[in-house]
């Protein structure tokens, strides 16, 4: 697990007290019921459809006073209800799902489109909130209705938390239906993942172990640790997982549940409920098993095709260019995740280089005493600087690394000017 910082933290606000705690799901029903979907074990769910695709259901419901929306598929669905004066839902995912990815096409009538953005290496780096900001008009031109974020991380920055975290929340879910494919999610990854409501495994997926450290690998503590806690408690209800979940991930805390006979699972820090998922003593990680077994997961899908089939999606149009190697179409947004984690890692790898270039450069500028000499060291160190700079500007968590910002850079650039006039 990679280390998470604490600098986050430094910049946290003053938290108020949570004012209520969360002591389980209710019933799961709506004020105003207007329509019913009755499941084949037995549950019966009140609310407003507000969505039918391929015999699945999207369901408005209200669980324990908080407003949430199920998705239930073909394979779970008894019978649909519709009230007499609910308006009409319109039924129009029919899309294809190749066998062999293929280049995109124009868009079919009444199809859906769906594009895979992998969330890969370092949690603040090469996973960032900038290029999943930047991939939001991308998807848009692409016609995108489906967005699978496939995570694959061991972690990261705490910092980077409540931007991603935001970025999937308040400007991802408005747009598209957004799903979490985990292949592997630990630490700030899964902090990251636990925003998004539709939660699928791959196969040998895990998904938790996320204890903050700090200095020589500290576990968080005190005050730090409380906020962070407390951060995790609001993005568990973002996400519509209850925090009993999170915060075992987070510290030893024992999880257990029961698994009501409707299926409804109730969850306890404690080891009171029938099932001990986690015992004391040690920080949660779900497999596969696990998550789909107490219903933290929607299920399982080794590859796209069945992935949208867990969807509810009879077939699916998956955006993209086939390339070699990869199992998916690469979308636009995909490739500029790609393009951005290639750039992040050459500029960490050329930084110190770069740096120690442009000293150099300016100690020979210092030294040298005629006027085209000490020009030609100035130039050399100029051109360093500007590929520093222009790193630092489409990469600004470097400057959270070296404490480097931009008046840094006008310093250097005032110095340069000195000594050309020297």
């Amino acid at each position: 697990m990679q280390r998470i910082r604490t600098s986050f933290v430094a910049r946290l606000a003053a938290v108020a007290l949570l004012a209520g705690a969360w002591l389980g799901f209710g019933p799961l029903q709506a004020a105003d019921a207007a329509d019913r979907v009755v499941l084949k074990d037995g549950r019966v769910l009140e609310g407003e459809i507000i969505r039918e695709a391929a015999g699945a259901v999207w369901i408005k419901v209200t669980v324990s006073g908080i407003e949430r929306t199920e998705f239930f598929g073909p394979a779970d669905i008894a019978s649909v209800e519709r009230s007499p004066d609910a308006p009409a839902v319109a039924s129009t995912d029919a899309v294809r799902a190749p066998d062999a990815p293929a280049k995109s096409s124009p868009r079919t009538p009444g199809v859906k489109r769906a594009a895979v953005l992998t969330l890969e290496g370092m949690v603040g780096t090469q996973f960032s909130h900038k290029p999943l900001k930047e991939a939001i008009p991308m998807l848009e031109e692409e016609g995108v209705d489906v967005v699978v974020f496939k995570i694959n991380s061991g972690g990261g920055l705490l910092y980077e938390l409540s931007f991603l975290q935001d970025v999937i929340h308040d400007e991802y879910k408005p747009k598209f239906h957004v799903v979490a494919w985990i292949e592997s999610a630990i630490s700030a990854a899964a902090m990251t993942s636990h925003v998004i409501e539709e939660i699928y495994f791959m196969p040998q997926g895990n998904y938790g172990a996320c204890t903050g450290y700090s200095g020589a690998l500290v576990a968080m503590k005190d005050r730090g640790l409380e906020e962070v806690l407390y951060m995790m408690e609001k993005v568990s209800a973002k996400g519509q997982h209850h925090p009993a979940i999170m915060r075992s991930m987070q510290i030893d805390d024992p999880l257990s549940c029961t698994i009501k006979p409707n299926g409804d699972v109730e969850w306890y820090n404690t080891e009171e409920g029938d099932f001990l998922v986690n015992p004391k003593g040690r920080i949660l990680t779900f497999d596969a098993g696990q998550a789909i077994r107490f219903k933290f997961a929607k299920g399982q899908a080794a590859t796209i095709e069945e992935l949208g089939k867990q969807l509810g999606y009879s077939e699916l149009e998956w955006v993209g260019e086939t390339v070699p190697g990869v199992p998916f179409p690469v979308s636009k947004a995909e490739k500029h995740q790609r393009d951005w984690r290639k750039s992040m890692g050459e500029a960490e790898s050329n930084l110190q280089s770069n740096f120690a270039k442009y000293q150099i450069s300016i100690a020979n500028a210092r030294a040298a005493q005629d006027d085209r000499e000490r020009g030609a060291f100035v130039g050399k160190a100029a051109r360093e600087l500007a590929i520093m700079e222009a790193a630092f500007k489409k990469h600004p968590i470097l400057g959270l690394f070296t404490g480097i910002d931009e008046q840094w850079f006008e310093d250097q650039k005032e110095l340069l000017r000195q000594l050309r006039r020297r």
